[in-house]
């Protein structure tokens, strides 16, 4: 059962909703306070937060950045809901990692639909189709260790999918385990399996500073897992919102497309390209990670599911909101949104819903940067170009014409 946390601090209100969700099986818990919120999410995960925006003492907010902030309290999907429809409010929501907005006042229908639709997100995020919020244990029903592996802590928990601290045995680092939890059907099985040694297969032949590391891989009771540097700088997020200088944005812009270089020369299109993806070195380095959606170039063996469009629709690049054909361009699009978004603090497309963010992808015009940042126009407009053949032809030369901006 999908669990689900509702903070807001008007009582009729977060008991209408509570009676909404659960209505439609949802586990709900209620909270009347940022405060209190925050002491009930310490003690266990959620699959998703519904939060409003304006409340005394803590915001919303304030909430959902102590959330992003602090690695084991996991990554739940963020709704905001504000009575309210300020762009500015927005803004401010999708830079702390939400997923949607909701506007009071707002129907049961909405409201299940936007809670439904992004759940559902999620899980295909995983490449799973397991229950949400399953916990990871063996087939008796209790903890285990990776053979090799000290557990440290949770580092976050998914759909079927859960994130371990681990010390590995013999060297002493501190490695990142992903641990993928295996249906009991045999044919869902199978496509798991194939679909995480896809994964796997991809990322171990891959050695760049920018791209995560990747150690080993193997299988524990009913568990897929993978052996994965430990990055505890955070993830971009957190820089966009705090704001970066025009110099910071274009140092992480160069080192992304040298990432992405890096996995295309491989044969992988990364498809989920997002400041949640982009996660930082102690030493202020930005590396790429995540490739749960990723795709072998070339390869019949799709990560996606059911043909429905993985990624971000902040994030998504035309080809892919019209489920076109996608080559290692559609990447660089979504850099494209990154470099925009490092910039302004913002996405140069927002609206409402993810149908109207995808048609501004297909139709909308290449956005003007403010003046002071008219120095990476002429690249943004070959990044965010709607069709593929206008923008770079690779990575590499994005990376070599964003790192020629003189400022």
């Amino acid at each position: 059962m999908n669990s689900v946390l509702v903070v807001e601090d008007d009582e009729i209100v977060r008991e209408v909703i509570a009676r909404t969700l659960r209505a439609r099986q949802f586990e709900v818990t209620v909270a009347p306070s940022g405060e209190d919120a925050l002491a009930l999410i310490r003690s266990r995960m959620f699959d998703m937060i519904l939060t409003d925006v304006n409340m005394p003492g803590m915001d919303g907010f304030s909430f959902i950045r102590s959330v992003r902030m602090t690695p084991t309290l996991g990554q739940p999907e963020v709704i905001f809901i504000s009575s309210t429809d300020d762009r500015a409010l927005f803004k401010r929501a999708m830079n702390v990692g939400a997923c949607d907005f909701l506007i009071k006042p707002f129907t049961s229908a909405e409201l299940g639909e936007a809670v439904t639709s992004r759940l559902a997100d999620r899980l295909h995020r995983t490449g799973m189709h397991a229950a949400v919020g399953q916990s990871l244990k063996t087939s008796s029903g209790s903890a285990f260790t990776v053979p090799g592996y000290e557990t440290i802590r949770t580092l976050g928990e998914g759909a079927s999918s859960k994130v371990l601290l681990a010390k590995h045995v013999h060297s002493g680092e501190q490695h990142a385990l992903k641990l993928v939890r295996l249906p009991d059907q045999s044919s869902e099985q199978r496509d798991v399996i194939n679909r995480f040694l896809t994964e796997y297969s991809m990322l171990v032949r891959i050695s760049h500073p920018n791209v995560a590391r990747v150690f080993e891989h193997g299988l524990v009771e009913n568990h897929l897992f993978i052996g994965m540097e430990y990055l505890p700088g955070g993830d971009l997020r957190l820089d966009i919102e705090a704001g970066m200088a025009p110099q910071r944005a274009q140092k992480y812009a160069a080192q992304i497309a040298a990432a992405l270089g890096a996995i295309h020369a491989a044969g992988i299109i990364h498809r989920d390209l997002k400041p949640a993806n982009i996660l930082m070195r102690m030493t202020g380095e930005a590396v790429l990670a995540d490739f749960g959606i990723a795709k072998q170039i070339g390869s019949g063996l799709a990560l996606t599911q059911n043909n429905i469009a993985l990624g971000t629709p902040y994030y998504m690049s035309p080809e892919q909101a019209t489920a076109s054909p996608l080559d290692a361009r559609s990447d660089l699009y979504a850099l494209g949104i990154l470099l925009f978004e490092t910039l302004t603090g913002r996405p140069p497309y927002l609206a409402p819903t993810s149908v109207e963010i995808m048609a501004m992808h297909v139709n909308a015009a290449v956005p003007t940067l403010p003046e002071k940042f008219a120095p990476f126009q002429s690249v943004i407009r070959r990044l965010l170009a709607k069709e593929p053949g206008d923008r770079f032809t690779s990575a590499d030369a994005a990376q070599k014409a964003i790192a020629a901006i003189k400022l």
